[in-house]
């Protein structure tokens, strides 16, 4: 044989015995998994009053709260630094030399609840593998821009977004955008919730920006009394809801069903990542349906019109048809979520007209690719070769939405400035 041959033969076997890995492993997963949600009650639903969310809206994060301030307490440049810069670069470990403070906080903020499920995290991050375009499509046009309509949380986005002297820039925008997609594909990615995985460190990043937002906001005069506490448990919880059981009911409305144990297993992932986050074990959803109705009862009593829900809409749709050109034309971007969010919701972030003929011929086309899609990934060997692409595409997205192949997360630099820290790259 020539030496093409012998290349594209051992090619085949490598691709023969790595699919047969696969698939071995896959259906071993997929049998604990099936096992494990005998145990999980699947219907049971919390009550989500309005009384109990907007008392809700009065607690933050003791612990990333309390961090930050006995950081900020001290005055010292150095270790204001050490914060800022490890939430800033894209490093996993701490200096030897961090404050002690923040040592204490990640080793603290590290540890899984006692629930939290290997196997259903593995089988979670499958599921995300299989079906990372649409989840990407669906945090754009439905996630962010439902958290959008929630006036108050808006509020807080908005009041951030100010602080950057460059507001308004398209490259600022697109890196939180793209901070955004990163923490949730680093989370998502197998292993990306382990003790030093990569979403384990952003999701803690995450957290502790949280804290420094808060403590920077309230120090300049916050109306707690009108919004609530900023970025409290409540607007955590809608937040993470949309990133999970409202892209859930987004693969439905698209025509991917996912299967029960899937479902579960996917949901369960994002459970862990709101211990992570630091919301409070009573504003956990106990499984699938309860996420969904968690998502909406927030949705539902906070929804509201508000500039800064239609100013950020406006921002994210003005990006969207940057990023997306040429593959979309700024119609069917509009259609798109649109389609998504439904017509209540749209109108009231003040999303452009979408013309209804349109519409349904966007619907049914992205259905369509959804089928097809759906009938592929029952193959396992396709599954596979999916996943990889997925990673691949993921990577390729993030570079995409800004001029970096790496981002780092993003403090505004009139906020450093006002602790004395140095300048944070933007």
């Amino acid at each position: 044989m020539t030496p093409i041959a012998w290349i594209l033969w051992g090619l085949l076997i490598f691709f023969l015995i790595a699919s047969s890995i696969f698939v071995l492993k896959n259906w071993r997963l997929r049998k604990i998994a099936d096992q494990k949600l005998k145990s999980i009650d699947t219907e049971f639903t919390h009550e989500w009053s309005d009384s109990f969310l907007l008392e809700k809206r009065k607690h933050t994060d003791p612990l990333a709260d309390q961090t930050v301030k006995m950081i900020m307490q001290k005055k010292e440049e150095g270790e204001i630094n050490h914060l800022f810069e490890h939430i800033t670069r894209d490093r996993d470990r701490l200096d030897s030399n961090a404050p002690d403070e923040l040592k204490v906080y990640f080793e603290q903020s590290s540890k899984l609840p006692e629930w939290a499920d290997e196997d259903l995290m593995a089988l979670g991050q499958q599921i995300y593998l299989r079906h990372g375009f649409w989840v990407s499509l669906l945090l754009s046009y439905k996630s962010l821009p439902e958290c959008y309509a929630c006036a108050h949380g808006a509020e807080v986005l908005h009041k951030t977004a100010r602080l950057n002297e460059q507001h308004g820039s398209m490259d600022t925008f697109s890196r939180r955008i793209a901070e955004t997609a990163q923490f949730v594909i680093f989370a998502m990615l197998p292993g990306g919730l382990s003790k030093k995985g990569r979403g384990m460190v952003a999701t803690q990043k995450v957290r502790l920006i949280h804290a420094v937002i808060r403590h920077y906001i309230k120090s300049k005069g916050w109306d707690a009394e009108k919004y609530g506490e900023p970025i409290n448990q409540e607007d955590m919880a809608g937040t993470l809801m949309s990133f999970s059981a409202l892209i859930l009911e987004g693969m439905d409305q698209l025509g991917i069903v996912l299967e029960p144990v899937e479902l579960e297993a996917y949901m369960h992932c994002w459970r862990v990542i709101g211990h992570i986050v630091g919301l409070d074990d009573d504003m956990i959803p106990a499984n699938a349906k309860d996420a969904l109705k968690l998502g909406h009862s927030i949705l539902d009593q906070q929804i509201a019109e508000s500039d800064s829900g239609k100013a950020l809409t406006n921002a994210l749709v003005e990006w969207i048809n940057l990023k997306s050109h040429p593959f979309f034309k700024p119609k069917t971007n509009v259609a798109i979520m649109r389609l998504m969010m439904g017509t209540e919701i749209s109108d009231l972030l003040a999303v452009p007209e979408s013309d209804p003929l349109h519409q349904l011929k966007i619907e049914k086309r992205i259905k369509r690719i959804a089928k097809i899609g759906e009938f592929l990934d029952k193959s396992l060997v396709f599954a596979m070769v999916l996943q990889f692409f997925t990673r691949f595409l993921s990577q390729w997205m993030i570079s995409k939405m800004t001029n970096e192949n790496v981002i780092n997360f993003y403090l505004p630099r009139s906020l450093t400035q006002d602790w004395g820290a140095k300048k944070t790259r933007s």
